[in-house]
């Protein structure tokens, strides 16, 4: 795979400064001497036509001056002079730059101007750039601090991607005296160019980095930033605050980056879906980062705490209680072990109290035996300074009985400040990641056990991304097409119900009368008891003015009813056109329960499933949870059980159990029918009667509008749903059916399947080695696939009366954006019969749909097969320079 565009940024090895200078107070000067000051390794070019020599290195007046090869470009002279600068990098062959100008989208149109023309010209140039308006990036590890911060930054394993400067001072600054190292600290500023999506795509597979935080005031392209979050969560925790939570504090971040705020609740739905994990406070941003900087990660989240004071480990235990995390019973082991070394009073339990005089002998026993208790996931140790209490001989009994490799995370809270500050110091020179409060201990573990949870969730196998019943996709577009050209934005109650018929969900019988005598007519139709409402686009809530009425039972009753919603419609909303009155027919749900499902447009992440109570009160019961398509079966059921109401379910009292699976159905087919139709600006089932016999879609609201005519076909999605354009019906030569189709998650039986099945020859060709079978890790890579990023294809066959998998190829899209590299395989028993052909063909497509231009691969050169596939295809080969039993096979598309 080709390197990062990025590389020449995050590893540089020559750096020119653009505006460096002598002067104390000038940001070029202050970028020049912090580069010079911490030993940067390589090579440094002043750029200042001002200078004949900066810090005693020769300066020159352009960057074309330099004569040789230069990685990045640093970047701190006036907005009005950068895009000139960019283009003078670009005729220099520097692909990357870091512009900490400021006057870029701030302060009115001049501010505007800039940032259109910077980001103009550095699209021509071919540069890459991080800012404007931003402090740098610091990469201690290469002794590279390209910043105007004033103190130095510790080389560690974490990594910090913020959009705001100041908290990279701060973290800076704090990190130091708590013995914390950084990988890289990156301030983004605007984001004009390189986002958070390239940062976490770069540091998810640096190897100077175990784990990220991330500070977000605002995103600005979401399918980058969710993509990219997944991938990076993968592989290493990755901890968000995100500020502007409340609407005046969105209000203050759109202002400062420029960069849209969606809802706070969706937000939390994108980390979910992602497998982030957030942190709701600075100080815990802290907390986070002080855990992950100095732990192992975490294989569970059974905590157990050690003090010497009883009320410390009740605040602790009552914090854990609240995060979910479970206090473990002790091991019998355990607990006989610590009998023989405890006074006769502690505790006999988790939290472990080992009484107020105990010495620094009880620490060490105490750690040492629950450390190694096999129900422990984590251990707090706890100290109270008290009159006995030498803190700083406990704290080092405390790091000598632990071992030198530690396989669990250890954290300390060393309560108070003068007397324990020595200890303090012993423990987080030692690795033992310390806080002052118990609260803020236990909330550090809990971002560990947080990030295991949620891999052991990305690890399940899960359920097909859209229900098997084909919807009709056709019919739906008609109805929207016939009201988008009415220029109506709000589709009737009977187009709405049309529109979930089309989808499959379960509607009840609705008849429009524009009469008394039509509305009978209806009523006799559908059956009575009927319920009548209001039929009127400029009416959304027609309880509201009173235009519903149920359980009518006959056809006088019709009549009167039909009046009387009239009249006082007319009354209540005399500017509204009213169209008559719908006539349904009353659910027939055994137990019913009234539930919300509904979907609406975020403005940064774009169509969100929402699933609560429902019925009148919905607005003031506010028992809801939000979900981004598309969605599963385990994902809509998680969605569910994130509510009150998820309970009511169940069965209870004399009530059965309601039909959940049916629940789960129509949040998918929502689902659906938002990823498919990105007309559906907003649509409401409310209620959605769920009951022992099914559900029924009582009333339904769906608003419209036409997409850009730029977008694709699911440009309105932040994550890419299944792409079944891609589908492909064909026959074998001997009459065999075959589908050509993407991956999906339900195909990990199958993948597995298909890969035990290939040859020892086939599997070494595959995967350039030896491999028996997946492991889960793999298998859920392999079919949980994000399909923005990379795609995979399967050829499945009807083989002894059932469909099996034959082949698969796939593509991971290279960092450049351009290029992918691939691989393909196929079953040994088909071979000869143009599968592999057919995958090949396919992938061609599906890069073509992502924009690539080349397709590339490494084909072992015994492998004469595919290399002769290869040649047929068009593909060039060539000798791989660093390892000659490889051949590198390249296509132009």
């Amino acid at each position: 795979m080709e390197d990062s565009p990025l590389k020449g940024m995050m590893d540089a090895r020559s750096i020119a400064v653009f505006g460096a200078s002598e002067s104390s107070t000038s940001v070029g000067a202050q970028v020049f001497a912090n580069l010079v000051t911490d030993g940067f390794d390589g090579a440094l070019y002043p750029i200042n036509p001002k200078h004949k020599k900066v810090r005693g290195i020769r300066c020159y007046a352009r960057v074309t001056d330099v004569g040789q090869d230069i990685d990045l470009a640093v970047i701190c002279t006036p907005a009005r002079t950068v895009p000139g600068i960019i283009r003078e990098c670009g005729e220099a062959g520097i692909k990357n730059a870091i512009v900490l100008s400021a006057g870029f989208g701030e302060g009115g149109n001049k501010g505007e101007n800039h940032e259109s023309e910077l980001r103009a010209a550095a699209k021509r140039a071919g540069v890459r750039f991080m800012g404007p308006n931003c402090v740098g990036l610091v990469r201690p590890w290469n002794k590279m601090n390209a910043t105007f911060l004033r103190a130095g930054t510790p080389k560690g394993r974490l990594a910090l991607i913020s959009q705001s400067g100041a908290l990279c001072s701060a973290i800076s600054d704090w990190a130091g005296p708590h013995h914390l190292g950084f990988s890289a600290l990156v301030s983004l500023g605007n984001s004009v160019d390189i986002d958070f999506g390239d940062m976490l795509q770069y540091l998810a597979s640096d190897p100077h980095t175990d784990a990220i935080l991330l500070y977000v005031e605002g995103v600005r392209h979401a399918p980058s930033f969710i993509s990219s979050l997944k991938y990076a969560a993968r592989l290493k925790p990755v901890i968000v605050l995100k500020s502007g939570r409340h609407t005046a504090s969105s209000a203050a971040a759109h202002t400062h980056t420029g960069a849209l705020i969606g809802s706070d609740a969706v937000f939390d739905a994108v980390l979910e879906r992602a497998g982030a994990v957030r942190a709701m406070t600075f100080g815990q941003l802290f907390a986070a980062a002080e855990i992950l900087s100095s732990s192992k990660k975490a294989t569970g989240n059974r905590l157990s705490i050690i003090t010497n004071g009883g009320g410390a480990g009740v605040l602790a235990a009552d914090r854990a209680a609240d995060l979910n995390l479970e206090l473990p019973e002790l091991d019998p082991k355990t607990k006989a072990s610590l009998e023989k070394l405890l006074p006769q009073y502690w505790s006999h339990a988790n939290p472990v109290d080992i009484l107020g005089d105990a010495g620094a002998h009880e620490y060490g026993a105490a750690v040492k035996a629950v450390y190694e208790d096999p129900h422990t996931d984590g251990l707090l140790v706890m100290l109270t300074p008290q009159a006995m209490t030498d803190a700083t001989a406990a704290a080092q009994a405390v790091v000598d009985a632990l071992p030198k490799r530690r396989r669990k995370p250890v954290l300390a809270c060393w309560m108070g400040e003068a007397s324990v500050a020595e200890g303090r110091r012993v423990l987080s020179k030692n690795g033992v990641a310390d806080f002052i409060s118990p609260e803020r201990a236990v909330e550090a573990f809990s971002y560990l056990a947080e990030h295991h949870r949620n891999r052991k969730l990305a690890l399940q196998t899960l359920g097909p991304l859209s229900p098997s019943t084909a919807p009709d996709l056709e019919g739906a577009r008609l109805i929207i097409q016939a009201a988008l050209a009415e220029d109506r934005d709000m589709l009737s109650d009977l187009e709405s119900k049309a529109l979930l018929k089309a989808f499959r969900i379960p509607i009840n019988l609705t008849v429009e009368a524009k009469t008394a005598a039509e509305a009978v007519v209806a009523a006799s139709t559908v059956g009575f008891p009927v319920a009548m409402k209001i039929s009127s686009p400029d009416i959304t809530h027609k309880s509201d003015v009173g235009g519903v009425r149920t359980g009518i039972g006959d056809a006088a009753e019709v009549k009167r009813v039909f009046r009387d919603i009239s009249d006082r419609v007319r009354r209540e909303r005399p500017n509204a056109t009213i169209r008559g009155i719908t006539v349904e027919a009353m659910a027939d749900i055994d137990s019913p329960r009234e539930l919300v499902v509904g979907a609406s447009r975020d403005p940064v992440f774009g169509p969100t499933i929402l699933f609560g109570a429902g019925g009148t009160a919905v607005e003031v019961i506010k028992d809801s949870a939000v979900a981004l398509p598309p969605l599963n079966a385990v994902l809509a059921e998680r969605l569910i059980n994130r509510t009150r109401v998820s309970r009511l379910l169940d069965a209870y009292r004399d009530n059965p159990a309601a039909d959940r699976e049916m629940v789960i159905f129509v949040l998918r087919r929502v689902s659906l029918m938002v990823s498919e139709l990105p007309e559906i600006v907003e649509l409401d089932i409310n209620p959605l009667i769920a009951g022992a016999n099914g559900v029924l879609a009582v009333d339904a609201r769906i608003r419209i509008a036409r997409p850009p005519a730029r977008d694709g076909q699911y440009d309105h999605m932040a994550i890419a749903p299944y792409p079944r354009h891609l589908i492909r019906q064909e026959t074998l030569a001997d009459g065999t059916p075959l589908v050509i189709r993407p991956i999906r998650p339900e195909d990990a039986e199958s993948e597995q399947e298909f890969v035990k099945s290939l040859s020892e020859e086939a599997r070494k060709f595959r995967f350039m080695g030896v491999l028996n079978e997946l492991s889960p890790e793999m298998l859920v890579q392999f079919t949980q696939i994000d399909y923005r990023r990379e795609m995979a294809l399967v050829a499945m066959a009807e083989i002894d009366g059932r469909e099996k998998q034959c082949g698969v190829a796939r593509y991971v899209i290279n960092p450049d954006g351009r290029s992918a590299e691939f691989a393909v395989v196929v079953g040994d028993a088909v071979q000869h019969q143009g599968i592999g052909t057919r995958l090949m063909k396919g992938l061609f497509r599906a890069a073509r749909d992502h924009g690539l231009s080349t397709i590339e691969g490494s084909v072992l050169k015994h492998n004469a097969p595919m290399l002769k596939l290869m040649e047929e295809l068009g593909f060039t080969t060539r000798i791989d320079p660093d390892d000659a039993e490889l051949v590198i096979v390249e296509r132009v598309l």
